[in-house]
């Protein structure tokens, strides 16, 4: 098999171990890897070299359409099976958001309130007010409609072709179950990882056009700070973004923006901390997980920490074109770090194999599967 179809295969089944043994075992798991190593091939040979030309854009169109029906059917059959507690206590990251966001609509500190399963809030600002609009509709949950179809536009502007980017979609819905899985239970991993990687594209892409208007790239660079207030995880990524665009477009340009972006992320995060820094739970509640190993290793979330911005600062000197090719590949093997550490770190302590970090993976899931789609689909001359 081809190491570009490992890697990508790899992408799609890590982010889904940890609910494959959940739910059939480790022969289960054992299974579901063998079963996507040997039909990711097959189906992007199929698709790339024989169906695409099959499908006008006008059907392609429709396609769309049903995806869609599909995912608004699955969504609320399943969604209140998974909130009923048949199936275990669920998740209460919905709810999380929901009574948060009320909160902060309110005019009430967001951080005092608890779940219904005795939680801390863990949502940061940037999240809270991202998800305004569908919380007023009803349901935060509802923002992952959205994000997908942002996705989805994305992709057909990253990759010129509705049906290129159609299928990718149809592929990571498909063959890695975790993006449905959150999707029905209403958690936000989903739309956080979306929404930072369609930020980060409009953002290089605003400042590398030479007639982009000032407020398009105003405009974007507001967006991404937003978007890293949602998780500090993602500001890892400002290394990479920086180098990409002092490459493309020079240090004025880069430090001017990327400099708002920080400005606009300290200005959304930094007033709730100081109204009350030891409520501001969101802060520990993010940093709890790997936090709990410092028992184990000390300062292993530290060591954690830290070798992610050196692998982040490392990566920033290799040649990055405005296309985000390498870039969204650089920015999935720093968050691939974040989750592999504590996850082989969980092994150690328990001594056996555990899959339940590796949940996580859908924060480098779409990046990394937009860079090596691009590349599978040069492979096969399937670019329109």
């Amino acid at each position: 098999m081809n190491w570009l179809f490992v890697k990508f295969a790899s992408l799609l089944i890590i982010p889904s171990l940890h609910l494959i043994n959940k739910y059939t075992g480790i022969p289960g798991v054992f299974l579901y890897v063998l079963l996507i190593l040997l039909v990711l091939p097959a189906l992007c040979k199929y698709f790339l070299k024989h169906l695409i030309f099959k499908i006008s854009q006008k059907k392609s169109f429709w396609l769309i359409v049903i995806t869609f029906c599909f995912l608004v059917a699955i969504f609320y059959i399943c969604y209140p099976i998974a909130n009923s507690g048949t199936f275990g206590p669920g998740s209460d990251r919905d709810e999380d958001m929901n009574i948060a966001t009320n909160a902060l609509l309110h005019g009430r500190y967001p951080y005092y309130i608890k779940t219904y399963l005795g939680n801390n809030i863990t949502h940061f600002p940037g999240s809270l007010f991202l998800s305004i609009p569908f919380v007023l509709l009803g349901n935060g949950a509802y923002q992952n409609f959205f994000w997908f179809l942002a996705f989805l536009i994305m992709l057909r502007f990253y990759l010129g072709d509705w049906r290129l980017a159609l299928f990718l979609l149809w592929l990571l819905l498909i063959l890695s179950p975790a993006i449905l899985h959150e999707f029905v239970t209403g958690g936000d991993l989903v739309a956080n990882s979306l929404y930072i990687l369609i930020f980060t594209f409009l953002f290089v892409n605003a400042l590398s056009k030479p007639h982009t208007k000032r407020w398009e790239k105003v405009l974007s660079a507001i967006l991404l700070g937003v978007g890293f207030s949602s998780r500090l995880n993602f500001l890892l990524f400002l290394p990479l973004i920086f180098s990409t665009l002092v490459q493309n477009v020079g240090w004025r340009i880069a430090i001017k923006y990327v400099a708002l972006v920080g400005v606009v992320f300290v200005a959304i995060t930094l007033p709730f901390y100081l109204y009350d820094p030891i409520n501001f739970t969101p802060l520990y509640g993010q940093f709890s997980k790997i936090g709990n190993f410092n028992s184990l290793f000390p300062f292993a979330s530290t060591f954690i920490i830290l070798a992610g911005f050196i692998i982040a600062f490392l990566l920033s000197f290799q040649h990055m074109h405005s296309d985000c090719v390498v870039l969204f590949r650089n920015c999935a093997i720093v968050q691939a770090f974040l989750v592999f550490s504590p996850a082989i770190l969980e092994i150690i302590n328990h001594g056996k194999p555990e899959f339940s970090f590796f949940g996580f993976g859908l924060f480098f899931l779409f990046f990394g599967a937009v860079s090596f789609w691009r590349s599978i689909i040069k492979r096969y001359n399937a670019s329109p």
